[in-house]
């Protein structure tokens, strides 16, 4: 099949889908803001962490590098036109500084266990954050932060804490206001593919180390 090249400009766009999220924060006088963002994921589990990239421009750095707190908040897809109205500037929908978006879109907040941001009630699961260092990236700020609480609805996860998809039906960005979510959950027969893969191994008689071989007797567990 052949291969297209991509303006870099738009480089961006090939690592989509991506979930989005509602990040809450407040300002020094404790007016709540809320915006939308698909640029997160954790970048480590021992401690907790994960990193943010925000505009420099936005309200939401300018509460993070005042507070040092935000709560990142996870929607199902039945909340698309509330992310959108939340999504501000970048939907089109310019809302003031010091003017609630969560208020405008008919959000629900609910206090948070450890900072002072809310979470969302209607959204399914919450990170409580607190910032470790902002660097400049670019157009953006990276925000590293230690999650200090986190919470979800019940019903979401199963007792291992794998979430039920067909529940939560997280909502998903492509671009443009165009967005998806995923329908079906589908599950790896790891025992099939170590199979194949020793197999495979064998056939080019490439030999383990001590260290590779344990992992034979790792149990799998979820990160």
């Amino acid at each position: 099949m052949r291969k297209l090249q991509i303006p870099l400009s738009k480089a961006h766009k090939i690592i989509s889908p991506r979930i989005a999220y509602i990040v809450t924060t407040i300002d020094p006088k404790s007016r709540v803001n809320a915006a939308v963002f698909s640029n997160l994921t954790s970048v480590s589990t021992q401690p907790e962490r994960l990193v943010l990239g925000v505009y420099k421009s936005w309200d939401t750095i300018k509460n993070i590098k005042e507070t040092r707190e935000f709560v990142v908040n996870v929607p199902s897809k039945q909340l698309i036109d509330k992310v959108w109205i939340c999504g501000d500037k970048y939907a089109g929908n310019p809302i003031p500084t010091g003017i609630n978006e969560l208020s405008i879109a008919g959000l629900t907040e609910i206090s948070s266990e450890k900072v002072k941001p809310p979470r969302i009630k209607e959204c399914y699961g919450h990170l409580e954050c607190k910032v470790v260092w902002i660097k400049d990236v670019g157009d953006h700020y990276l925000v590293l932060s230690d999650i200090i609480a986190a919470s979800f609805t019940q019903g979401i996860f199963n007792q291992n804490y794998a979430q039920d998809i067909k529940v939560s039906q997280p909502l998903m960005e492509i671009s443009n206001g165009f967005f998806t979510f995923p329908e079906k959950t589908i599950k790896v027969d790891r025992n099939k593919l170590k199979k194949f893969v020793k197999k495979e191994l064998k056939t080019r008689n490439i030999k383990l180390s001590k260290k590779l071989q344990n992992y034979e007797k790792v149990v799998f567990s979820e990160e």
